[in-house]
């Protein structure tokens, strides 16, 4: 049995459906509320789609309580919402990132050009700055109100790729360009994309990264600098946008992967 589970039924969600009726996929719905039971999920197979990572997380560790599967798993889950966590992880599986310090004060840090100033949650590029001076970093650390923070190196002019991985394959890829008169690529924020054909080297760092985090499907951030750098990786990725870009079914890929697990 698959169990999609999820609190706001987005594009997304629907195409899921959608291709599980395609495939012939009996695809049960749970809509996750105000309160989650602890008891009662069963030992099936469960996607977690839900908006806040918060209910996905504390979901994903109660299905695995009773014996359930979640796609993606609670540690998962867990690494890839907060950016240092995934940072670590993808350094430590020895893939290029971004120069980095965790700030989690009024630190006395050099700052050496343009840097980028992040939460580590957070999406659809909210919550990030670009600093250039120290008295830039200084300001802004005295009104973070406590959040920990990314200091990063620049890398390019913000454009970035995204790669949908499932199940150890990346199915999609399309290049994001900052709006103009902005530096940040997310197609939320009106960012323009494009598809991007998937090479050896874009699926190899894709791939790798998804697994460094422990993540069976994923939408994977990539920098284009002098040369590709792995940012983020997205545990409960969004990909209408991609879908709309490239024509790619990735629902499809999906729903695929969650028959082949059930069946196990």
């Amino acid at each position: 049995m698959v169990t999609l589970v999820y609190d706001v039924l987005r594009e997304e969600e629907k195409m899921l459906i959608k291709a599980a009726e395609r495939l012939d996929v009996k695809l049960e719905l749970a809509q996750v509320g105000e309160a989650v039971e602890v008891e009662g999920w069963r030992q099936d197979v469960y996607l977690i789609r839900t908006l806040s990572h918060n209910r996905g997380i504390t979901t994903a560790a109660i299905i695995e309580g009773n014996g359930g599967v979640a796609v993606n798993s609670f540690c998962a889950l867990v690494t890839s919402w907060n950016k240092a966590a995934t940072h670590a992880k993808l350094r430590g599986a020895g893939l290029p990132v971004p120069k980095t310090a965790i700030l989690f004060g009024e630190a006395d840090v050099k700052v050496g050009g343009k840097a980028i100033v992040k939460t580590v949650s957070g999406s659809w590029g909210r919550k990030v700055a670009l600093v250039s001076t120290p008295e830039e970093l200084k300001l802004l650390l005295k009104s973070s109100e406590g959040d920990v923070l990314m200091l990063q190196e620049m890398v390019g002019t913000g454009e970035d790729i995204r790669v949908f991985v499932v199940d150890g394959r990346a199915v999609a890829a399309m290049r994001r360009i900052p709006p103009e008169g902005d530096w940040r690529s997310n197609a939320a924020r009106g960012g323009k994309t494009l598809p991007q054909p998937i090479d050896g080297e874009l699926e190899e760092l894709a791939v790798k990264a998804a697994e460094a985090v422990g993540a069976r499907y994923a939408g994977v951030d990539l920098l284009i600098g002098d040369r590709l750098y792995v940012n983020e990786v997205n545990g409960i990725p969004e990909f209408k946008a991609l879908v709309k870009t490239t024509g790619i079914d990735v629902a499809m890929h999906i729903i695929q992967m969650l028959r082949d697990l059930a069946r196990k």
